[in-house]
């Protein structure tokens, strides 16, 4: 559930859906919410993945 600056309430269970809504300014998080947003728009499923999958791959590139 997600509520914005003027009170409209939110309610999903869909990471592009809520990824959307968010105001991201870091540059690998915007990554991630680009990222779930082109799965979202090509194949319209696996939003959520693609973010968990990126995200690891991003905490792990250290030591890449």
């Amino acid at each position: 559930m997600l509520v914005d600056d003027i009170g409209d309430v939110t309610i999903s269970n869909d990471g592009a859906t809520i990824l959307k809504l968010l105001e991201v300014e870091h540059p690998a998080a915007r990554l991630l919410v680009d990222a779930s947003v082109a799965q979202d728009e090509e194949v319209g499923d696996g939003t959520t993945s693609v973010v968990l999958l990126a995200g690891e791959l991003l905490k792990r590139a250290g030591v890449l």
